[in-house]
């Protein structure tokens, strides 16, 4: 068993499909953890009620949080506007992901919902629409206009902070940028690892995890040839693998 793949588990969506209710991931996530040598398995938002979720999640070396087309839930945070695009069953998956991977030192990786997602978590709170606050110029959202290959494409720098563990890459990258939600109060416990230009929150981690980070862009896309991306779920697949063995 110590030499088998470590086990990573991806969160699932809720997603109307051909009518039906569903639970999802997009392909390019799977593929990403398979590329770099995990072993990917879903996790749909039943787990969270089960009464062997601690059972479930000792087989699991790592945990994805994925982004979506859903949004964190304004009573997570505190918040009072009205959210249409939510996903009330992935919130309480993903939050008690977070727990249980604090709890154990399980590497986890968050992207885009997964940061706010990680963010609130642990106290932090979110902007419901960076549109809609005052400094923030970078183009944070895509044209939903263009096809999916232009609107996931590079479009402003990131910026790493010299403490933090992105600081092993380098100094600046040029990411892509999908989100209405944003970063606003970062949470407890939490380094802010990465700012865009404008200000605007792009990565955090935990302190004193052995790898537990979160990104507000899509490293998932383009995971082959992107050095950040392949930076990301290297160092991802390699503490899981680390978890697996110890």
């Amino acid at each position: 068993m110590k030499n088998a793949k470590p086990i990573i588990a991806i969160v699932s969506c809720y997603k109307m499909i051909d009518g039906q209710p569903s639970q999802a991931v997009y392909q390019k996530y799977i593929d990403a953890v398979n590329f770099y040598g995990g072993n990917p398995i879903l996790l749909p938002n039943t787990a969270a009620d089960s009464s062997n979720f601690e059972a479930l999640l000792a087989m699991v070396d790592g945990i994805l949080l994925t982004g979506s087309y859903s949004n964190v839930a304004p009573t997570r945070y505190g918040a009072t506007h009205r959210e249409a695009k939510q996903d009330l069953g992935r919130d309480e998956l993903s939050f008690k992901l977070l727990a249980y991977a604090d709890k154990t030192n399980t590497p986890l990786l968050a992207v885009c919902r997964g940061l706010q997602e990680m963010n609130v978590h642990f106290k932090g709170t979110l902007h419901p629409d960076w549109r809609e606050v005052k400094g923030f110029y970078e183009p944070h959202l895509e044209d939903s206009s263009q096809p999916l290959e232009v609107q996931y494409q590079p479009v402003h720098d990131v910026i790493i902070e010299p403490a933090g563990r992105l600081a092993a890459f380098g100094k600046k990258w040029h990411v892509n940028s999908l989100h209405k939600q944003a970063i606003n109060k970062v949470g407890e416990r939490l380094l802010v690892e990465a700012l865009a230009p404008d200000g605007l929150v792009e990565a955090i981690s935990l302190s004193e995890h052995p790898f537990m980070i979160g990104v507000q862009w899509h490293p998932e896309l383009n995971y082959e040839k992107d050095n950040l991306s392949k930076f990301l779920f290297t160092e991802f697949i390699h503490y899981a693998s680390k978890q697996r063995t110890e």
